[in-house]
């Protein structure tokens, strides 16, 4: 029988006449686990990290954060154990005192300090694990003295840090110190950085107050502003518990000391709160589910899903470089040539996006911003942003940069293609027609002003810089990005029927666009600039991977896909973590499981720190995020209004699961492989409208539990099958599944590979 364009009609009166058994044993059984029916504790468990002894430093701590407060715990040396507060949105705010200094120093994150403990002992070694689905750290610190036991969490809802201590024999938990942190951006303190404002100083010192059991640490602000970090100590030698807060205030308009106060005052430690702050996790790490025969590689997973819950919340700032754990650092801001585009990138698969609304509201807030950073005479229509800025998107691309060709042009773009896949994830129309698709426009007509027509009528893109590489005319990284951003607004203008007036010019640029420059080793840098020393960035492949304009479904470009990634990884010293997980999204995309994995694996066995953190000359928060994308990419890909199930999975994966993962269409997406062969797939339709489903499942029933009769083609794409749907209902859940599928509870399948595995400090 055929398989070319051969059109099936599936009634599930006529599969029960045909195929009773099969649909006897389909409706006894559910054929796939909901999110909702893992048994979370057990299997959450197998993902806490632990140590056996304490980290020595921000790298190997213990971190806790709730989007906005967090500590990082770990010893300063063998009788002191070390508890960093840090508070996300805490900026200085002296650009008006020194203008012509630059923001990494006159708006750059400020650490708030740490508390020590001073043990009677010397520390001998531990017992602790994070348990990240309570988002609580618990355990035993052991010392020639006694023991030290403590649980310490951040609230999930409050903006408390809480820490309980116990100890044993001769140990005391009474020997608390709090140490303010300087109060100077921490780019400063570095000793390489050439762009040293002079005249710079600390702000004003600490006011310290102690009023009715509370401490109150208040740290002004060259600007009359400040920070207070407020604490409460209580019991005495033998059990104790710190609480800690911290105040903010900005530009002198609130009272930094009233908010953390009452923060304090405002927290209950009865066993509702603390109900709440694990429930409050729960029900975030239960909107969907992955389960990998690797355990290294699934405890990485939901580990991240644990730190951008951490770092970030629909209602917290945008995440910068750190997050709430602070750490010596020349990079005290936000980047937008690549970081923030990677921290963010795994919201969507995760079914989280949520938290894609801190970024997303701090571009509609501050779009003036955006539309300031461009020159005077194209702020009509234009918006853009330099390499990096503050919470306030202030980064203007200067006349003088462009005119010199060391701007960036494309950091914007490239940053709304995740929030265009915020329309993509969601189908929500109205954010996509009054929020994403008019500053996308914005973005767009940026780069078409600095379009240039030869003779031949051909746009070239003049001198710019392709990010940590060279200036160069007709970069990848400014053709790449505009290509996509024309090609979506032209979609999207048809699709939503807009009836723009302008979209008349964008036809013609994107017909008379300059190719991407190609040489002999794949995609150039840019005009006559070939890729031809060890490049840690791959700016200059963006259509590639994330824009999909040249993908691997193309026979015609498999070559050139293939020659440029070669090009681009035969030069290794420079490479850095986000190169190993670019690559392995690529090779993902490739469909290669194998070099993908192995690509990852390479990023852990030499980057990635024991808890997960990830360092250059500072910390970094993106590349491990950015690793938990690549792992997604390998289970699903969405791309292209085409759902693929397992695209890229390693030949030595045989039992895989994931529950409820998102995918482009609004769908919600479940799929079981055992023993190499997809077994079961389920999908939720939100919002209705056409399925192409790709996967390597050729003999299956399918049912819907909104229709009896589902029409659908099935045609084959290589070696896989694609089923297509024209429509579906919204709300609508399709299942599909194998003859001889076997329903197991989750977790389900032992691990094959680091069975005894855990992130942290510990025997592996």
């Amino acid at each position: 029988m055929s398989f070319n364009k051969l059109k099936y009609t599936c009634s599930m009166l006529k599969v029960c006449l045909l195929l009773p058994f099969l649909v006897l044993q389909f409706i006894i059984c559910a054929a796939q686990i909901p999110a909702s029916k893992v048994n979370w504790p057990i299997f959450m468990a197998r993902q806490n990290l632990k140590w056996d002894s304490l980290g020595k430093d921000y790298y190997s701590g213990i971190i806790l954060g709730n989007g906005l407060l967090g500590t990082n715990i770990y010893k300063e040396n063998d009788s002191l154990i070390r508890f960093d507060i840090g508070r996300s949105d805490v900026v200085d705010h002296r650009e008006k005192l020194m203008p012509g200094a630059g923001k990494l120093y006159t708006q750059s994150r400020l650490p708030i300090g740490y508390f020590t403990l001073k043990t009677e002992g010397k520390i001998t070694g531990a017992k602790i694990e994070l348990d990240i689905y309570n988002a609580e750290a618990k355990g035993s610190i052991f010392t020639t003295k006694g023991t030290i036991s403590f649980t310490a969490f951040v609230a999930a809802n409050q903006n408390i840090i809480s820490m309980s201590l116990n100890a044993t024999q001769q140990e005391k938990v009474s020997a608390w110190k709090w140490n303010p942190g300087k109060s100077i951006s921490p780019r400063y303190l570095q000793a390489y950085p050439t762009d040293k404002p002079a005249n710079y100083r600390e702000n004003p010192p600490v006011k310290v107050t102690i009023d009715n059991g509370y401490t109150f640490c208040n740290q002004p602000l060259l600007n009359n502003g400040g920070y207070t970090t407020a604490y409460q100590i209580k019991g005495n030698n033998s059990a104790g518990k710190l609480l800690v807060s911290v105040g903010y205030d900005g530009y002198n308009s609130l009272d930094e000391t009233k908010e953390a106060l009452n923060n304090l005052k405002n927290f209950n430690t009865d066993k509702e709160s603390i109900a709440a702050h694990r429930n409050w996790w729960h029900r975030y790490y239960q909107q969907s589910f992955v389960a990998l025969p690797d355990k290294r590689m699934e405890n990485f997973y939901w580990i991240q899903l644990y730190k951008l819950a951490s770092i970030t919340r629909a209602d917290k700032p945008i995440a910068d470089l750190m997050g709430p754990w602070t750490a010596a650092t020349p990079w005290p801001a936000i980047w937008w040539n690549l970081n923030t585009q990677l921290t963010y990138s795994p919201i969507f698969t995760a079914n989280h996006l949520e938290l894609g609304e801190s970024l997303f509201k701090t571009l509609n807030v501050h779009r003036q911003s955006l539309i300031n950073n461009v020159p005077v005479q194209w702020r009509n229509d234009a918006a853009a942003i330099g390499r990096s800025s503050s919470y306030d998107l202030v980064s203007p691309i200067t006349e003088a940069e462009i005119n010199k060709g060391t701007f960036e042009p494309a950091n914007l773009t490239w940053m709304l293609y995740y929030y265009y896949q915020y329309y993509t994830y969601t189908k929500d129309e109205q954010a996509l027609r009054t929020k994403i698709y008019p500053l996308l426009k914005r973005s767009a007509n940026f780069l078409i002003h600095q379009l240039k027509q030869d003779e031949k009528g051909i746009y070239h893109f003049p001198m710019s810089h392709s990010p940590e590489y060279k200036n160069v005319e007709d970069a990848n990284y400014a053709l790449s990005s505009l290509s996509w951003a024309l090609q979506t607004l032209i979609k999207v203008n048809g699709e939503q029927q807009l009836k723009d007036a302008d979209a008349g010019k964008w036809s013609p640029i994107l017909k008379n666009l300059a190719s991407f420059p190609v040489g002999d080793t794949g995609f150039l840098i840019g005009k006559d600039v070939p890729l031809n020393s060890s490049h840690r960035h791959y700016s200059h492949l963006l259509m590639i991977y994330p824009y999909n304009l040249v993908n691997w479904e193309q026979p015609e470009n498999k070559e050139l896909i293939s020659l440029s990634l070669k090009n681009w990884l035969m030069y290794k010293n420079a490479l850095a973590g986000f190169s190993f997980s670019g690559a392995a999204s690529i090779y993902a995309g490739m469909e290669n499981g194998d070099m993908a994995y192995q690509w990852l694996n390479e990023l852990f066995d030499r980057f990635m720190q024991p808890n997960t953190l990830y360092r250059e000359s500072g910390p970094v928060i993106e590349t491990p995020l950015a690793a938990a994308t690549s792992i997604q990419e390998m289970l699903i890909q969405s791309w292209g209004a085409k759902i693929r199930i397992f695209p890229a999975i390693p030949s030595s994966w045989k039992d895989v699961s994931f529950k409820q993962l998102r995918a482009e269409g609004a769908f919600l997406v479940s799929a079981d492989m055992q023993n190499g062969q997809t077994k079961n797939i389920r999908i939720t339709s939100l919002k209705g409208g056409a399925l192409t489903l790709v996967s390597n499942m050729d003999k299956f029933s399918i049912r819907s539990d909104k229709r009896s009769k589902i029409d659908y083609q099935q045609d084959k794409e290589g070696e896989k099958i694609k089923i297509e749907i024209s429509k579906t209902i919204i709300g609508e859940t399709l299942q599909l599944v194998s003859t001889s599928f076997e329903e197991k509870q989750a977790p389900a399948f032992p691990y094959s590979e680091y069975q005894n595995w855990f992130w942290g400090l510990n025997k592996k």
